[in-house]
């Protein structure tokens, strides 16, 4: 069973913080456990503008990648723009086609094929751009593993400008231009952009060095979706071009993105990080998992709503499809590890079938990672090659992790939260017991793993709408900046306690101050039944989100786990 400790904070600086921003020894705690540790930081964390980002000609080859890419506008020179078939790439590619068109550039753009091509640059598109005549190609969110493909192109006498996000050993020699802060020697101060980002950092560069206004900010609304996408942290620039990016797309002016908001019923306004990632994002993913995803691009770049609204429902059925085999992994994915957790206590979770589909394995591994706190991986089984995905609970560096296990794998890549990789069928066996050594080892031998750390211990009391209007505050959340767990001990479970819904734990407790209060434990009914608790005392870790019903707003605990410290009366301990 995992232990739960609140993060360790300096007295003094909780001490600065509640002095200098007004707010309580708990929302302190909160915010310090952050990284925030200055009130300074805190006004900064609390304020993401367009101030905080970082000048783009601190990447140390922008300014070879703005004269290209001005030379080849200058010329007339055909200009393709590869990205990628996920939601990141094809924010990104939308991105600079849309911005290089804002510059009367001839441009075009191209998505590979997941089953024709797979992972990184298309192969096919060397000879298609030698008979078509392309003057400068431009990646966004892949290219920094295809050195092979660049060299043809530069050999073809095209230049390549390589914009990618992903990890990388060494420099591709052929490109033209290299725009990736994981480069080694690269100087740029912040590693974590997604591919989205880096495509919108080429772009500020480009109007920085023409001095006029491309009027950029409407594309945010496209960096903040692939941002989202791509799982990257949300810390340092991707905050703030995330924030900015939600703002944007608040006004819902992009066609595409009314279309999809039309499509998955998502509000007009209030929506949350989290429901992007689980609304809008699958629908950008769902053309390229099963099909192709060119048309996602013309969706988010054509400004005719009548075709944008034709596009988005042809993508839904594509997500239906989707969700289908979604759900199939999901559940499989799931009651496997239930048999496997009662079984052993795994550092990470590992499963492969025939089965399921290569395309949304990701997702099944994401949901795993979340429901189970632990590091998944799912593997799509054909024809004895299996194409994986994986994704961290936090603290685990996948793309580290795989290279670790790495003379059991085909092909692989990712960074610190997500990767993926092909495999011999034969090997998957092998893998697993590697993947579980490598992850308890960086986890310290699994002393780590078995902790859970909390943003803040609170009473039952504490749990009103006035920390929650602080937690919101911190929001967008997501890797990097996870959503504040909160730890809340002692309660006593009273009679009201629950089932409602499918498997949903609805808990009445009290607290020794007497405060009353309705817990909801999603999916908690599942391990625990009312006559199980009712009657003795748990802890929960929970977090604390505001409930809107019928025009009354409340606060709501959602427990997330459970501790059983003392049992009912009368039940016999096994």
């Amino acid at each position: 069973m995992s232990s739960w400790l609140v993060r360790p904070i300096d007295s003094g600086i909780l001490t600065n913080l509640s002095d200098g921003l007004g707010i309580s020894i708990t929302a302190a705690r909160i915010i310090a456990s952050r990284g925030v540790t200055t009130v300074d930081e805190a006004k900064q964390f609390f304020t993401p503008s367009i101030d905080q980002l970082h000048d783009p000609f601190l990447f140390s080859e922008m300014r070879e990648a703005v004269k290209t890419v001005r030379e080849a506008v200058s010329a007339g020179s055909r200009i393709l723009v590869h990205g990628d078939y996920d939601a990141d790439g094809i924010c990104g590619a939308s991105i600079l086609y849309e911005g290089l068109c804002l510059l009367g550039a001839d441009v075009h753009y191209f998505v590979p094929d997941r089953k024709k091509d797979g992972y990184g640059m298309a192969r096919r598109i060397t000879e298609r751009s030698l008979e078509v005549g392309l003057g400068l190609v431009i990646t966004v969110d892949c290219g920094s593993s295809d050195g092979d493909i660049v060299k043809e192109l530069a050999d073809g006498g095209i230049p390549v400008i390589i914009t990618d996000h992903h990890e990388i050993g060494e420099r591709v020699p052929d490109a033209r231009a290299f725009i990736n802060a994981k480069l080694p020697g690269e100087t740029y101060p912040f590693t974590e952009l997604s591919g989205a980002g880096v495509a919108f950092k080429l772009l500020q560069a480009i109007e920085k060095d023409m001095g006029i206004d491309m009027k950029l900010g409407r594309l945010l609304d496209l960096v903040a979706i692939g941002t989202l996408g791509d799982y990257v942290p949300l810390i340092d620039e991707n905050r703030a071009l995330v924030t900015l990016g939600m703002t944007e797309l608040e006004k819902w002016e992009r066609p595409g993105f009314a279309a999809l908001k039309k499509e998955c019923g998502i509000a007009a306004t209030g929506f949350s990080a989290r429901q992007i990632c689980f609304t809008i994002v699958p629908r950008l993913n769902s053309p390229g998992r099963i099909g192709s995803a060119r048309t996602v691009v013309e969706l988010l770049t054509t400004s005719d709503a009548a075709e944008a609204a034709a596009i988005a429902g042809a993508i839904e059925d594509k997500n239906k499809q989707r969700r289908a085999h979604d759900s199939q992994v999901t559940e499989e994915a799931c009651y496997l590890a239930d048999i496997v957790l009662k079984r052993s206590d795994p550092n990470a979770l590992v499963f492969s079938s025939s089965s399921w589909h290569e395309g949304v394995v990701g997702i099944g591994a994401a949901r795993l990672a979340e429901n189970y706190g632990l590091p998944s991986v799912l593997i799509a089984v054909r024809d004895g090659v299996g194409k994986g995905s994986v994704r961290s609970s936090g603290g685990i560096n996948i793309r580290d992790t795989l290279e670790k296990c790495s003379k059991y794998l085909s092909a692989f890549g990712g960074h610190r939260e997500a990767g993926g990789f092909s495999i011999k069928e034969d090997d998957i066996p092998s893998f697993n017991k590697c993947f579980n050594k490598a992850v308890g080892e960086a986890a310290g031998d699994g002393d780590e793993h078995a902790q859970i750390h909390a943003d803040a211990e609170l009473s039952l009391s504490e749990c009103d709408l006035g920390i929650i209007s602080f937690i919101e505050q911190l929001a967008p959340f997501g890797p990097g900046n996870a959503e504040p767990l909160v730890i809340i001990r002692d309660l006593d479970v009273l009679e009201k306690t629950r089932i409602v819904g499918k498997h949903h734990l609805r808990l009445a407790v009290s607290h020794d101050d007497g405060t009353p209060l309705e817990m909801i434990g999603f999916s908690l009914g599942k391990s625990w039944q009312p006559y199980d608790v009712i009657g003795g005392k748990i802890d929960v870790l929970a977090h604390l989100r505001r409930n809107v019903w019928k025009g009354r707003e409340e606060a709501q605990v959602q427990v997330t786990l459970m501790h059983q410290t003392e049992k009912p009366a009368g039940v016999v301990e096994e």
